[in-house]
């Protein structure tokens, strides 16, 4: 999505943003991500909000919105606060508290990864009520499983955030915090903990030393081997495919450590 400046967004949007975080007195564009027209800092009087906007009626990213807006309130232990949800002139804005910390590291060693692993574990026992509208993960890869028949293995009803790179885990003093829920979904709870080995084989650890780092997760030592190599065949075939279509060097990284891992399992066999 293409990105736009906070001055081009509607004065009435702009107006209701200040009355509820208080009066901006400089706005900083962030460049990283595509899914949302809007993505800044907002420096207040008082403090500083992370803001993200798009038009209702670019329904893809008005859904992802949605998403996190109706999520919010039952990830306090996770996420920053929605400090305020407007809907104003064809557009919608999501402010969230600023965190402090910085992007997760995921290289071997690092010391970020207590506590990441101390939120992925958090995030496998939080119930989020049927009422709050999530995307099925099955249904996301009816399109790419390479057996449709065993989609199944993906379904259950375990909070899933589906986008666990680094830059979308923040590590401050006291433990580490997940954004971008835009794309949370409901599924199988071994996912979490797989789509980490993923990113942690892209960011250098072997596959085997991935999955040593999330065995202790109950989600991941309670899961059926089997169905965690389908997964591995699917994911790795998948982003094969999207090899194609993208060319940022992270999603060139994902792609290698989707192979090496899906290879890994298979040599296990």
């Amino acid at each position: 999505m293409d990105r736009v400046e906070w001055e081009s967004l509607p004065a009435p949007v702009r107006d209701l943003a200040q009355e509820h975080l208080g009066t901006i007195v400089k706005v900083e564009p962030i460049r990283e991500g595509r899914r949302s027209a809007l993505a800044a800092l907002a420096h207040t009087k008082t403090g500083r909000a992370f803001l993200k906007a798009a038009p209702v009626d670019d329904t893809r990213a008005a859904a992802q919105l949605t998403r996190e807006a109706s999520l919010a309130p039952h990830l306090t232990a996770l996420a920053p606060a929605l400090l305020c949800d407007i809907k104003q002139a064809g557009w919608r804005l999501l402010g969230f508290e600023h965190v402090q910390g910085h992007r997760a590291t995921y290289a071997p060693g690092s010391p970020d990864l207590p506590a990441v692993l101390e939120t992925i574990a958090v995030l496998d026992q939080l119930a989020v009520p049927d009422e709050v509208e999530l995307m099925w993960f099955e249904s996301r890869w009816s399109t790419y499983a390479p057996a449709p028949r065993e989609l199944v293995h993906l379904a259950g009803g375990t909070l899933l955030h589906t986008d666990l790179n680094p830059g979308n885990v923040l590590i401050g003093p006291h433990r580490a915090t997940l954004v971008d829920w835009g794309m949370a979904s409901r599924g199988a709870a071994f996912v979490n903990p797989a789509d980490l080995v993923v990113n942690l084989i892209a960011c250098g650890h072997t596959p085997r030393d991935a999955e040593t780092t999330v065995a202790d997760l109950h989600a991941w030592r309670d899961s059926d081997p089997e169905v965690i190599d389908f997964y591995a065949r699917t994911v790795a075939s998948t982003w094969l495919q999207a090899l194609w279509s993208y060319t940022h060097p992270w999603a060139r990284a994902v792609v290698a450590a989707a192979q090496r891992w899906a290879l890994y399992r298979q040599e296990l066999r």
